[in-house]
């Protein structure tokens, strides 16, 4: 490539070639030229990917990181590919997702309109790749292309004291499924550590450093990429107590040593392997102790959010599972002063979390509704990869050239 690319779009992979071939397949199939791909191959057979690749090796879009001499971590493998992106502008998918490469023009001219961006996320939804037996699910995506610039401070807010949160803090703004300036990713590498990722749970720890590092942050509703969840992915396990577990183990074995063993969460009861919304409280935990700063006033949301993390599980033996484990924790957190506060309740299978990746599909209607947004069936249009409805998609968006950037704070 003769110029510096807008963007660049990161995919490591490990072991899930059939996917990864087909995320690169899509994505390769935009004629843009002002795009970087980043496909870092992870695998124990490497020649796989390594004669996939060949075929491709005239588009000078593509930096092929092949499988090195020993397995990489996860972190390692993300941790090279995004060192080796040239971009303006840098996102990161996973190998069983989809990234528009539109959202390239959008970023130019989100920046000329601003002044700068340091960082840009937008609208997605959950894809389930078939398995011949689970029925398609209903999605829905907004049809508007509103943006909208966010203050640090509110970030701030919803990130490190959890106000407003779910299970999980509403504050975005990572790599994955987002765009972040390059420049803002230096800064980070050099205030923190010499490395772009250091805690294993990659996603969560980049978007908390964002928000400390960065200054100008952005969202568009348009959605510009899908979340995939292969029968492979760590996603799929969400909502089954024993699949968490086994994925739980099979990432401490990967990574090579015991996150929850590390001596700077040791002042906490929260590990890693109590799940999605303790894991995410143990990275902020680690970054404070590591990097010196202070956090205080989320204990009433965190629990909350701990206890509507129980009521997404559909069964009601894995909700009084997590309860359970949680309650015990709680009753000696803070010499219990939070306890009152969990108090979750079982939602049952319809009404669990919407977004749970296997939560069941309701009676399937496509069409725009009375709130402006677009239901479909996951197969629409026979779709049977997240790129290919993507594909389906496309022509109902607003293009990326045309999304309006108007009264911006």
């Amino acid at each position: 490539m003769g110029t510096e690319p807008v963007l660049s779009i990161c995919v490591p992979s490990r072991n899930r070639q059939l996917y990864f071939q087909e995320t690169i397949k899509a994505l390769l199939e935009n004629p843009r030229d002002d795009v970087e791909f980043v496909f870092a191959d992870n695998s124990d057979d490497p020649s796989i990917m390594d004669g996939f690749m060949a075929a491709r090796q005239d588009d000078r879009r593509i930096v092929y990181l092949s499988s090195g001499e020993r397995t990489y971590s996860m972190m390692e493998n993300w941790e090279r590919s995004v060192a080796a992106a040239t971009g303006q502008w840098v996102a990161a998918i996973g190998d069983d997702d989809y990234l528009d490469p539109d959202a390239a023009g959008f970023l130019l001219r989100l920046q000329a309109a601003t002044g700068n961006v340091d960082a840009l996320t937008w609208a997605g939804f959950n894809y389930i790749w078939p398995d011949g037996d689970a029925p398609p699910r209903p999605l829905t995506t907004d049809l508007s292309a509103r943006v909208t610039r966010f203050d640090k401070r509110d970030l701030m807010r919803r990130a490190f004291q959890w106000e407003g949160s779910m299970h999980v803090p509403l504050c975005g703004n990572s790599i994955y499924h987002g765009a972040i300036s390059r420049t803002l990713l230096h800064r980070i590498r050099a205030a923190f550590g010499g490395r772009f990722f250091e805690f294993p749970i990659i996603d969560y720890e980049m978007a908390f450093k964002v928000i400390l590092a960065g200054k100008d942050f952005y969202n568009v509703t348009r959605p510009f990429s899908i979340l995939g969840v292969c029968p492979l992915s760590n996603s799929a396990a969400m909502g089954d107590t024993e699949a968490e577990d086994r994925a739980y183990q099979r990432f401490i074995r990967e990574l090579g040593y015991d996150i929850d063993a590390d001596p700077l969460i040791t002042d906490t009861p929260f590990r890693v392997c109590h799940g999605v919304t303790p894991s995410i409280f143990v990275i902020q935990h680690w970054l404070s102790r590591k990097y010196n700063f202070e956090m205080g006033g989320y204990e009433e949301n965190f629990t909350r959010a701990l206890a509507k993390s129980c009521e997404t599980y559909p069964t009601r033996q894995g909700f009084e599972l997590m309860t359970k484990r949680f309650q015990a924790i709680v009753d000696t957190w803070q010499d219990g002063r939070y306890a009152a506060l969990f108090a979750p309740v079982f939602k049952g299978r319809e009404t669990a979390l919407q977004s749970a990746p296997r939560s069941p599909a309701r009676p399937p209607w496509t069409g725009i509704g009375t709130d402006g947004k677009l239901h479909f069936r996951e197969d629409a249009g026979e779709a049977r990869t997240p790129g290919e409805l993507f594909a389906v998609l496309r022509g109902m968006l607003t293009p990326a050239d045309e999304i309006p950037i108007t009264d911006l704070p």
